[in-house]
């Protein structure tokens, strides 16, 4: 009864401490935390103090006006005070375990009223949490387990134990197993370490196959933070193999065909291992493969409940080998030996059907042809019996039943096969064929026939012909066997054009050393150093041991040799440059094969493109005076060459004549004509002036001449060369006239044996530079806005000149017509030079253009002769101009005024008596016509001080400065004098304490101390502390 009290009382203390709390406040630990105590002022008025208590013990203390606050005890590091008019705040920089309690903050205030709802304290729970620093799986052996890792592997009937354990975290949190979503039983224990708790979940297991693929998880939770932690771990759990199964063959199979076995092992864990045996012997790696007949293959399954299910296949070709073979398949893993275990097995008996296995006999047999021979056939196969007996020669089936005559035997009854009355058709391999239900087999080995007779042969020469006689060749003749048994000769016939020539070998007792051809090889015939006698037709016929064979088809032996001597003949004889020679090249022995084509040389150097008997050169030139050769050839070689050398001649040419024009200035001191003829043979040159000849004797000529050699670079013959020079001395003055020297000259030469003479003329004359030089229109004059007219420029100059046209150092245009295309304007107007111009000099002239314009004016107002006047200035083209003054309104006028001035500027005279303002207006005028009117404002007449003179300013700044220093002089002047009256007077005048009163009545009356019995005693200068004023 006193238990349940007790445990009542505890329970209503607990709800008492939940529900009389005011405020609740969660932290983290280490986290800043205000607490905040509210302060109710508008109801409970003035606030006198604040205390804050941990439970019962006080920690901090605030005035009601915050002046005074004070943090207690260990708190004063680590805990602030933040206090305001409607709040105090406790605040703790970084909140400890320890930290955890109830704080109640407690106010008094000075006056509460009636409605103050102040109980004197505010609850506030403070709970500190802190999360786990360490949350860690570890198996019975302190060893740690990563989250999601493998713990094992482990042994079926092994005892496991894991630690889930949780350091470091507040409140204590919950700890649970689950496996497949179902909690796990297991054992706990809670440690508290000042404040922070370590809590111990320890989940132990007895492991069975049930733990197989099984996941266990370790959630860790704590509400108040909302935390939840999983940690999990998978069990590696080794079982052992619990079934297997072989199956693959029933009943029987056949040989050849492709046998898979398949061994099933389930419930290992790790997977089992696979054996085969074939009866008792292992069948290894050795024995499969791709080079074998075997292939074993293994694959592993991984099921549901975390064991694997192995499957190994082998597969094989069966054969006549397996038939009664037993196949055995044994299973193991680790635990199974480890614990010594015998493997599981199973075993399974092969029958096989197989066709025959043949081999025939004896290997070799030899006949003559035309004699009988037998082969025989055995075999073993399952079923014995046979169906079918086939026979081969070379690859191909005899066809027995359509020679009954020639074979025997062959049948399933008889196996063994006759031969009769053979013949070289029978060479060959034999193979024997059988077949059973089962299948068709081959003989695996042969029997080779060999039947004899006559040889076939056919020559063949060693190099092929044709060969070339120049080369003096050694022909190999060879007599090679096409067809016969044995394939080899020992003796040969041979045979030139059908006539009997030799048989190899030649055995003769008296012949010895290198005449003795006993030894030599019958099959071949050597031709030492043939030549064109060798040419014929050869065979041969050979003897083996079947006797001697028929004579081989001919073979004709080629020999190429050379074309005979070669003959040239050309014509002309003598060949003309620039037309055409031919020349001719003749054999008579003609070679074999007969020649048909020619070389050429010329100058010792191939011609390419020529191989014709006949050889024209077009056109003849420098390069033809050399040797010409030509020889024919064939594939026998070539023929010995003829060779001429050629003779050329060149009619007269120009290589060098005269231009159509040649000038020289008049002035000039040297001056020749020169050309230059080809010609062979040589020829001379005569020069001619107008068609007269200059003769040696005329002493204003005199001529050079001298004759050329050839040159191969530009292909010129050998030439003339004449130079008709100008003796300068001998003409009037040294120099040309530019009339009469200007000539017609000519070079002539004289005709040769290949063609006439040649001439050549040029028209020499006399040149000058340009000079008087003149225009059509040197000055113009146009108004502006119009269009001038051209201007032509002309000069006397040879060669005739070429013009262009300048302003102001640009040329502008190109040509003797100056033509203006748009109207002009007064920036237009100046000086245009025409420049002539020839190779020898040049020479100009200058043309004037102005441009006319109606006057623009301006007007001036200034003083002349102590006159105030408005100057009018024009400027226009032409400049002389007329004025014309007049007032803008029409009620003005300027009778009273006076003008005065020339042909570029008026003069008005203002009249001193106008008052008012004027616009006046000033219009100039020319030849052109009236220009655009000016215009200037003049103010009416003003005193001097208003006139915008540069003096004006300074001497009315200087009148009011004077006047203004003496206004100041005469009040300094003034207050000195009645400072010292009122000095005077003091002095002089009665005192106050002697009963003589100067004051008027009701002089204190406004002052601050009025109603005294006796006023107070004044200063001399008294100071009134507000206005500053003194008081005298």
């Amino acid at each position: 009864m006193n238990s349940i009290v007790i445990i009542s009382l505890w329970i209503l203390l607990l709800f008492n401490k939940v529900l009389c709390q005011d405020e609740t406040v969660s932290v983290l630990r280490s986290e800043k935390v205000e607490l905040t105590c509210p302060i109710d002022i508008a109801t409970c008025g003035e606030l006198h103090s604040l205390k804050w208590f941990k439970g019962t013990d006080r920690i901090a203390v605030v005035s009601g006006d915050g002046e005074v606050a004070k943090v207690e005890g260990s708190f004063n590091d680590r805990v602030s005070l933040d206090h305001k008019a409607q709040s105090s705040r406790l605040v703790f920089k970084s909140v400890e375990i320890s930290d955890e309690d109830t704080y109640l903050c407690e106010t008094t205030f000075l006056e509460p009223s009636e409605s103050c709802d102040n109980s004197g304290a505010y609850s506030i729970a403070l709970n500190v949490y802190a999360i786990p620093s360490v949350i860690a799986l570890q198996d019975g052996s302190r060893n740690s387990i990563k989250n999601g890792s493998h713990v094992g592997p482990m042994r079926e009937g092994q005892d496991l134990q894991v630690v889930c354990e949780v350091y470091g975290a507040r409140p204590a949190p919950v700890i649970s197993w689950h496996r497949s979503g179902g909690v796990v039983r297991d054992s706990q224990i809670v440690e508290d370490h000042n404040g922070l708790f370590t809590v111990k979940s320890t989940l132990s297991l007895t492991l069975s196959r049930q733990e197989l693929g099984s996941t266990y998880n370790c959630r860790v939770e704590m509400k108040e933070l909302q935390l939840v932690v999983d940690n999990h771990f998978h069990i590696d759990l080794q079982v052992r193999p619990t079934k297997i199964n072989l199956s693959g063959v029933e009943h029987h199979t056949v040989q050849g065909t492709k046998v898979l076995l398949q061994c099933k092992v389930s419930g290992a864990r790790p997977a089992a291992n696979m054996t085969w045996y074939n009866t008792s012997k292992l069948i290894s790696d050795e024995d499969t493969g791709a080079d074998q007949l075997t292939s074993i293959s293994t694959k592993t399954y991984l099921q549901n409940d975390g064991t694997f299910e192995t499957i190994s296949q082998m597969i094989f070709t069966a054969t006549r080998f397996e038939n009664g073979a037993s196949i055995r398949c044994e299973a193991d893993n680790i635990v199974m030996r480890e614990d010594g275990d015998r493997p599981l097995h199973d075993t399974l008996v092969l029958e096989v059907m197989y066709p025959p296995v043949v081999s025939v006999k004896p290997d070799n047999i030899t006949v003559n042809e035309t004699q009988d021979f037998l082969v025989f056939c055995e075999y073993e196969a399952n079923p014995a019996s046979l169906e079918i007996v086939r026979w081969f020669r070379n690859g191909q089936e005899i066809k027995l039943a359509n020679a009954p005559a020639r074979y025997e035997g062959g049948t399933p009854e008889q196996t063994a096969l006759l031969i009769k009355n053979s013949t070289r058709n029978d060479i060959g391999t034999y193979t024997c064929e059988l077949s059973n239900s089962i299948g068709t087999d081959v003989s695996d080995n042969e029997i080779y026939v060999d039947v004899l007779y006559k040889p076939i042969v056919v020559l063949n020469m060693d190099p092929e012909t044709p060969v070339v006689e120049n080369d003096q060749a050694n022909i190999t003749l060879l007599c090679n066997i096409v067809d016969g048994n044995p394939l080899v000769l020992t003796k040969v016939r041979w045979f030139l054009d059908g006539e009997f020539l030799k048989e190899l070998p030649e055995c003769d007792e008296a012949s010895t050393g290198d005449e003795n051809l006993c030894e030599v090889d019958p099959t071949k015939m050597l031709l030492q150093n043939v030549g064109r006698e060798f040419i014929g037709n050869y065979s041969c016929e050979g003897f083996n041991v079947a006797g001697w064979g028929d004579t081989s088809e001919e073979n004709p032996l080629d020999i190429y040799y050379e074309p005979g001597n070669a003959t040239m003949v050309h014509y002309p004889h003598v060949a003309i440059k620039r037309k055409s020679v031919t020349f001719n090249c003749s054999i008579e022995d003609r070679g074999n094969p007969i020649a048909t084509r020619y070389r050429w040389l010329r100058g010792g150097k191939p011609v390419m493109d020529v191989v014709t008997p006949s050889w024209t050169v077009d056109p003849v030139g420098l390069d033809s005076r050399t040797t010409f050769s030509c020889f024919a050839y064939n594939e026998g070689g070539e023929g010995n060459a003829a060779e001429v050398r050629l003779e050329v001649h060149a009619p007269p040419a120009f290589v060098q004549k005269l231009h159509p024009y040649t000038g020289a200035l008049y002035s000039t001191s040297n001056i020749s004509l020169a050309c230059r003829v080809e010609c062979v043979p040589s020829c001379t040159i005569s020069w001619f002036k107008d068609g007269v000849g200059i003769e040696d004797s005329d002493e204003r000529y005199y001529i050079t001449s001298q004759y050329l050699a050839a040159e191969p670079a530009t292909g010129d013959f050998e030439s003339a060369y004449s130079v008709l020079h100008f003796n300068m001395s001998a003409w009037p003055d040294g120099i040309l006239d530019r009339i009469r020297d200007s000539s017609n000259y000519s070079c002539v030469s004289s005709n040769n044996s290949a063609g006439p003479g040649v001439r050549s003329t040029t028209y020499f004359g006399v040149e000058y530079p340009p000079e008087n030089t003149s225009l059509s229109n040197a000055a113009i004059s146009v108004e502006e806005g119009k269009i001038p007219p051209r201007i032509v420029c002309s000069s006397r100059a040879y060669p005739e000149p070429a013009f262009y046209w300048t302003r102001n150092g640009e040329t502008i245009v190109k040509g003797s017509a100056l033509v203006v295309n748009s109207v002009m304007g007064r920036d237009d107007a100046g000086v245009y030079t025409c420049v002539a111009f020839n190779k020898h000099g040049n020479h100009s002239t200058d043309a004037v253009i102005d441009i006319h314009y109606k006057p623009t004016c301006s007007i001036v107002r200034k003083e002349v002769n102590n006159e105030d006047v408005l100057l009018c200035t024009a400027t226009g083209s032409p400049r002389e101009s007329e004025f014309e003054w007049s007032l803008k309104y029409e009620n003005d006028t300027l009778q009273a005024h006076k003008t005065s001035g020339d042909a570029y500027e008026s003069i008005l005279t203002l009249d001193n008596d106008v008052s008012a303002m004027r616009t006046y207006v000033c219009v100039a005028s020319n030849s052109v016509g009236m220009g655009p009117p000016c215009e200037i404002e003049v103010a009416g007449y003003v005193a001097w001080w208003l006139k915008g003179d540069i003096l004006t300013p300074y001497i009315l700044i200087a009148a009011v400065a004077a006047l203004l220093l003496a206004v100041i002089l005469i009040c300094v002047i003034i207050i000195c004098i009645c400072r010292r009256k009122r000095r005077q007077d003091k002095f002089t005048g009665e005192s106050s304490t002697a009963g003589g009163s100067q004051i008027e009545p009701g002089e204190y009356e406004n002052l601050p101390f009025h109603g005294l019995a006796t006023p107070p005693k004044k200063e001399k200068e008294a100071i009134t502390a507000k206005s500053n004023t003194y008081i005298y």
